[in-house]
């Protein structure tokens, strides 16, 4: 078993006012990056430039990351913080902000990186230190160590690396109430398929499956009331975070499995938000593990006193209705991006690329 996390967690209302002293120990100039719109509009933009005020902490902003950031922003975004001298930098917004603000970090502390350098990790110097302040509840990202970017080619592609944990993470979800609600449940359900894909993943532990097994305990019944488009109240949203965290906490010891990888085309090419993108194939998951490892599988809802064909169910009624066929050219074109690829060598059991051909027929 293996575990490493060295991000110290903090959550809960009003959580950046209360640890604001973290700030001044990490320097004088500070460099924020987030997006046009979801740091200022949940209110964690302004709660911690206040902060950064009230210290003396000078900051730049950079508000030019977007929804599946590419190489090139993250790159940009790091030089810029190299040219402005910070001592830190504070990713806010979502898990595309909070995955650009890692790979940031390292340009910053080593200006002369390219993409083919990035992606083969050669870099000499640490990152300068990095603070993480979630916008949503679903990616978990403020966790683990990987930071997911578009490259050149339009491709989405991770890289992982102990380099990328933050210093602190701060999760208040009281900014969580702005997000639209197609984008609080397309990040609720990439929360759940973190879980599952732990969970059922060839590198699962008694650790991990802790992590999973609380996350959908507590996430479970605030998917219910997503699905029946009602309000989330403030121990609600909490509770969605959390769960988000646990996600990221088990997917950090085990990483994801193929309904990540599978995901990520459609995110690409359909413009599917990145929970929705994955939620795809989360059923399919849950028919192969039923099909193939039936005890394990009911192992898993019988501990949580779920019903399968109840889960399923649910997840369906969060998806949004597409118009996705693919054809056979379109489907033999992918294959080889899913050959010897470690997320689906991670499923649980011996999933082939033949399995996911045959799960790209069905959609």
């Amino acid at each position: 078993m293996k575990h490493y996390m060295p991000t110290r967690i903090l959550t809960g209302t009003g959580i950046l006012q209360k640890h604001k002293k973290v700030f001044p120990e990490l320097g004088k100039r500070c460099y924020i990056i987030t997006s046009k719109s979801s740091g200022r509009l949940s209110g964690a933009l302004d709660d911690l430039t206040a902060v950064l005020n009230e210290y003396s902490i000078g900051y730049d902003i950079y508000d030019r990351i977007s929804q599946n950031p590419t190489v090139v922003s993250c790159i940009e975004a790091g030089k810029n913080a190299n040219s402005f001298k910070a001592d830190f930098i504070v990713g806010v917004g979502g898990g595309s902000v909070l995955d650009a603000s890692k790979t940031a970090a390292v340009v910053a502390a080593n200006p002369e990186l390219t993409e083919e350098l990035i992606y083969k990790q050669a870099w000499e110097n640490k990152p300068v230190p990095l603070i993480l302040i979630g916008t949503t509840a679903g990616t978990g990202s403020e966790v683990t160590y990987v930071s997911v970017m578009t490259n050149k080619d339009g491709i989405k592609k991770s890289i992982h690396n102990d380099d990328l944990y933050a210093v602190y993470t701060f999760g208040d979800p009281s900014y969580t109430i702005s997000m639209p609600e197609h984008v609080r449940i397309s990040t609720a359900i990439d929360a759940l398929a973190h879980l599952l894909e732990s969970y059922f993943n060839n590198s699962s532990s008694d650790l991990s499956r802790a992590f999973s097994l609380q996350g959908v305990r507590i996430l479970y019944p605030k998917l219910q009331l997503l699905a029946k488009h009602q309000e989330l109240n403030e121990e609600d949203r909490e509770t969605v975070y959390n769960a988000s965290i646990l996600g990221g906490l088990a997917i950090n010891i085990t990483g994801t499995v193929f309904c990540h990888t599978l995901g990520y085309y459609f995110t690409e090419h359909y413009h599917l938000l990145h929970g929705f993108a994955c939620a795809l194939f989360t059923n399919e998951l849950l028919d192969y593990e039923y099909n193939n490892h039936r005890d394990y599988c009911d192992a898993f809802f019988d501990v949580l006193q779920i019903d399968r064909s109840e889960m399923k169910e649910l997840i369906s009624s969060l998806l949004p209705e597409t118009e996705i066929h693919l054809t056979e050219e379109e489907i033999q074109a992918l294959l080889p991006r899913y050959t010897n690829n470690n997320s689906v060598k991670n499923t649980y059991g011996t999933m082939s690329v033949n399995d996911i051909e045959e799960i790209l027929r069905r959609l």
